[in-house]
């Protein structure tokens, strides 16, 4: 994880954070004021997105166009204002590209089944048992920002047990509730 990864990590659990501290707030009319402050500002940032990517494509700037669709933080932003370059498809099969690399370099693998504008459908096979819940919290978040707007997910493989007959030792102990 870079030092963009992690910071734009950080400011999406701290914007989760803020989204539901202000859903508490008992006061409808500030609750109401937090909410419309929030929606201006980011209608405001929208158009000046969109005025900026506009002005780089009027400019014949389609390198630059494509340098910030890739760039992971640029490209979280454009997808939250839906005006990111690219399609859902391309994104989804560029989330799958750094994914298969992420588990390549960790003996584990990732098979791309289907993809399409709606959803993507994978395969995961594992370097060893209990891989399942990291993995599945890796290619969720990463094909999720990818693509909010997909209606399905599905990941194959993440519950499945290598049959070398090996036993975790987190199997074996005794977990306390």
């Amino acid at each position: 994880m870079t030092a963009s990864d992690d910071t734009r990590a950080r400011t999406i659990a701290r914007i989760g954070e803020l989204v539901s501290k202000t859903e508490t707030i008992a006061d409808p009319a500030a609750r109401h004021a937090a909410v419309d402050l929030t929606q201006a500002v980011m209608e405001l940032h929208a158009a000046a997105l969109s005025r900026a990517m506009e002005i780089v494509a009027a400019s014949g700037g389609d390198r630059t166009l494509d340098a910030l669709a890739a760039d992971d933080l640029v490209a979280t932003v454009l997808v939250l204002h839906g005006l990111h370059p690219d399609d859902t498809e391309t994104r989804l099969r560029r989330a799958f590209d750094k994914l298969r690399a992420f588990f390549d370099v960790r003996g584990a693998g990732l098979s791309l089944i289907s993809v399409d504008s709606t959803g993507v459908h994978v395969r995961f096979q594992g370097a060893r048992p209990g891989d399942g819940t990291a993995a599945r919290q890796v290619i969720e978040d990463t094909f999720y920002e990818a693509a909010p707007e997909i209606e399905r997910l599905t990941i194959d493989g993440l519950d499945e047990r290598r049959e070398n007959g090996f036993v975790p030792l987190t199997d074996l102990l005794v977990q306390k509730v």
